[in-house]
């Protein structure tokens, strides 16, 4: 019977074309929404993570609870230390990158030495020099280039190229940074421009600079301390699974707070945070899930009605031949599981096609990407200047399972139609056919 139906939807389209194309510019038009959104919104969890947060981060709780005041004083000492534990404690996909936060105003001198311009920055230290460091790859920083080169050597900054502009600062100019050292001093170092980036997130641009770790650790006299390690995940681990990966190794952090590193102070104590607990992301990440349930709800609705109609338009002009199968013998009820045998058909093929056409759309803008970097210029949002795709299981499972139900349940629908007509007049229309 399959093979019977399969040679009627490839030989009479009058009945098959119209339905196959509504499945899929139905699959194609979900596996390709979702495909973008689910890029877009991992692209901005990416961003944050690298720029920030890190998708895992391990951080002393009392640097947590004030870290919009930068207390440097209460960074985690035995840097080396940690970092080979979470090395051995973590799961090996997780690449673990010490960085340092601080606070500091910058001093612009002119030509004889006096204040020309002053302000407070924000800044990251991270591992810049080393070989075998992927901060720089992390950050993208080759690309974020405005101007000027990366550091080479001791002393070098990277600053946002809105805060150079605000500062009125010239590349290889010296600046001055004033901070706070570790055990609660006042720190001052001179800095060298070398470099202007564009982060893509204006906050950032106008109050970030980067400097090395090392630099940093003697700026702040914070020799073997950090006040976080960033843990970074494979692209292709989903942010729902973030959780779990922090209550593993939350549940081993309980040995280290036991066993401490000696130069800790008492009430040193340990965290771990996924990125979506952090920046409000997880009220973003409902939002995101509510809004993607409800457009393919709209799509799966729109179709059930669209193929309902074609299945009802499609019937009235079968019903000759439904008259003759039932004077053949047939049933209503084996008449209706044909028909739903037939809508199956067709929704599986359509949504090969539709997912072939999706997919490749997604697949296109994962690769290349579309550039929204002026639409996003003036907004505090960490997200990518380029907005790309993502090829992902789940949207071919929103795509396809949706469009094959919509074909099954207009084709259901259409056929209740059957049962309110007798076979005695199927029949004689197909005489006067």
């Amino acid at each position: 019977m399959i093979r019977w139906i399969l040679q009627g939807i490839l030989r009479d389209k009058n009945r098959s074309l119209f339905p196959f194309l509504v499945v899929t510019a139905g699959v194609a038009l979900v596996v390709f929404t979702v495909g973008f959104m689910e890029g877009i919104f991992m692209g901005m969890i990416d961003s944050t993570a690298n720029l920030d947060t890190g998708h895992l981060r391990l951080v002393n709780k009392p640097f947590y609870d004030e870290e919009h005041l930068n207390p440097m004083d209460r960074a985690l000492t035995s840097q080396n230390e940690i970092h080979q534990w979470l090395r051995e404690n973590s799961d090996p996909i997780i690449k673990w990158a010490p960085r340092i936060r601080w606070g500091a105003i910058a001093d612009v001198p002119d030509e004889n030495g006096e204040t020309k311009s002053q302000t407070p920055i924000i800044g990251m230290a991270l591992d810049l020099l080393s070989p075998d460091s992927r901060e720089v790859d992390r950050l993208d920083l080759k690309g974020a280039l405005v101007r000027g080169r990366l550091p080479q050597g001791p002393k070098e900054i990277l600053l946002g190229y809105e805060l150079a502009r605000s500062l009125d600062v010239e590349l290889d100019q010296t600046i001055t940074l004033l901070g706070q050292t570790f055990d609660g001093g006042l720190a001052t170092d001179n800095y060298k421009v070398v470099g202007l980036v564009r982060f893509g997130v204006f906050a950032m641009d106008k109050k970030m600079a980067l400097i090395d770790l090392a630099d940093a650790q003697d700026s702040f006299y914070m020799e073997d301390t950090v006040t976080d390690f960033l843990g970074f995940l494979p692209s292709h681990i989903s942010y729902k699974e973030y959780k779990n990966f922090k209550i593993e190794l939350q549940s081993r952090l309980n040995d280290l707070r036991l066993n401490p590193p000696k130069d800790w102070a008492k009430d040193d104590f340990p965290i771990v945070l996924s990125v979506l607990e952090q920046r409000n992301l997880d009220n973003m990440v409902e939002v995101f899930e509510m809004v993607k349930k409800i457009f393919v709800g709209i799509i799966v609705l729109l179709m059930v009605l669209v193929l309902w109609n074609a299945g009802l338009l499609n019937g009235i002009h079968r019903y000759g031949e439904l008259g003759l199968l039932l004077a053949m013998g047939q049933t209503h009820w084996k008449l209706v599981w044909m028909l739903g045998v037939e809508a199956f058909s067709i929704g599986i093929l359509g949504s090969l096609a539709g997912s072939l056409i999706g997919g490749g759309g997604v697949y296109y803008l994962q690769e290349v990407g579309i550039n929204m970097g002026d639409t996003f210029a003036q907004t505090g949002i960490m997200m990518n200047d380029v907005m790309r795709g993502r090829v992902t299981a789940e949207s071919f499972l929103l795509g396809v399972g949706p469009g094959i139900m919509a074909s099954v349940l207009g084709s259901l629908f259409a056929s209740v139609a059957l049962f309110q007509r007798s076979e005695a007049n199927l029949f004689r229309e197909l005489e006067a056919g």
